[in-house]
């Protein structure tokens, strides 16, 4: 790429830098950081050449030339911003975008060079997202859409199709939707054999699970079961989740919602030992002797997350299930929210010699005598802990230190993102 930078650069910092390294220093830069350089520099360091940015996102509903307007865009002008630009972002529900111009913009080659693609309100979005589909480079693919109403589901289908259809050069698939499809519809990832990151949110799971099987290459799996507010009627059906064996490089999987796991189900995951990392957000009712044995079998596990809320429905584990726990000698980080009756129950694990994060949740608020109980505990039991995270839904944030620990109090709430590393 030749750009030209005008004399008055000379006079700024840039000036000790050859062209290609100036060039090399601003794709290292964010979106912010290169808006704070352009206004530092002022229009002197010549950045307004679109082709710097490449490495940037582009709002495709903030470009001209993909939207339904009057203007006129040279074809100079469009490919000056479309060369090696990697990136294309839709966040705007209301935005009106061409799909003649898209479409002409997909058949000509001008989105080449693009690798990931993002749109929020897909379902406002939909023909324009059937046509980037067909953008032959995409390896990653994000869709979100908070459209609720019953028709959303059959235009999300049809998104769906189109994906299976063209996009066999995905990497990474991620969608997040309020409305459920049906499990079923899982069928457009049958020819997606590249996928190495999945997560489905708004699905109901229990069917056509056993479609990925078939994604032998998959690392990092996210499955929800209905959507973060709700789960469908029937729950996850466990006999087709067997058919995850095929998964031999999973290292990270998130189950959410699925209620009532047992060995059958969870089996899978650790018939490997390619699984480091594991979380159960959410899954009512999953607790058994069963549940507990097949998580112990999972003696790779770097971190294990089980996340309920105060609502949810389960047991809390009795000393005999927790204690088989101790198999998993190279877990680093731990959660167990409102499964423990109370701080002596991590007593019984030993075992966790590697153990440096502690997460937990009880029933009822700890004041600072319990919270100092459980600080005591807790270094008697586990060597090599720095950190213990106490989760309430109502509590204060507040990070205290105690013998050498980080104690942190944190507050959550239903479908919130938790940091538990």
């Amino acid at each position: 790429m030749d750009v030209d930078h005008c004399s008055a650069t000379r006079r700024s910092p840039l000036s000790t830098l050859a062209n290609d390294q100036v060039l090399d220093v601003i794709q290292y830069l964010n979106v912010d950081d290169f808006k704070s350089l352009r206004l530092a520099g002022g229009k002197s360091m010549c950045l307004s050449d679109p082709r710097l940015t490449s490495h940037l996102p582009l709002r495709m509903d903030r470009a001209g030339f993909f939207g339904e307007n009057e203007l006129q865009f040279p074809e100079d002008f469009v490919r000056r911003w479309l060369e090696n630009r990697r990136r294309l972002v839709v966040n705007d529900a209301q935005a009106k975008l061409s799909p003649a111009r898209v479409a002409y913009l997909v058949d000509n080659g001008y989105l080449d060079s693009v690798q990931e693609i993002v749109v929020h309100d897909c379902r406002r979005h939909r023909r324009i997202v059937e046509l980037l589909a067909r953008a032959p480079n995409v390896s990653s693919l994000t869709l979100v859409d908070q459209s609720d109403e019953r028709e959303a589901v059959g235009d999300l289908e049809a998104i769906l199709s189109q994906v299976g259809m063209h996009m066999h050069s995905l990497t990474s698939l991620d969608i997040e939707f309020i409305s459920v499809v049906h499990g079923s519809r899982l069928s457009f990832l049958t020819g997606l054999y590249r996928i190495k990151h999945l997560r489905l949110v708004g699905f109901d799971l229990s069917e056509g699970i056993g479609f990925l099987g078939r994604l032998t290459s998959v690392e990092t799996l996210h499955l929800c079961h209905g959507n973060y507010f709700s789960s469908p009627d029937q729950d996850v059906n466990e006999k087709e989740m067997t058919g995850l064996a095929s998964l031999t490089n999973l290292k990270q999987v998130h189950l959410e919602g699925f209620d009532g796991l047992a060995g059958v189900g969870l089996g899978p995951f650790g018939a490997h030992g390619s699984l480091q990392h594991f979380v159960m957000k959410h899954c009512q009712e999953s607790a058994g002797d069963e549940c507990l044995a097949a998580l112990a079998r999972m003696t790779h596990l770097k971190s294990l997350h089980y996340v309920l809320g105060s609502c949810d429905d389960t047991d809390t584990f009795d000393e005999e299930r927790i204690q088989q726990l101790n198999a998993l000698n190279e877990l680093e980080s731990l959660s167990l929210f409102y499964v423990l009756e109370d701080a002596n129950d991590i007593r019984s694990l030993p075992g966790l010699t590697a153990l440096q994060t502690l997460n937990v949740a009880f029933d009822d608020a700890l004041d600072d005598e319990e919270a100092e109980n459980l600080c005591t505990i807790a270094l008697q039991t586990f060597p090599s802990l720095q950190k213990i995270r106490v989760f309430s839904e109502d509590g204060m944030e507040r990070q205290v230190h105690y013998g050498g620990l980080d104690l942190e109090f944190a507050e959550f709430s239903l479908g919130d993102t938790l940091c538990l590393d």
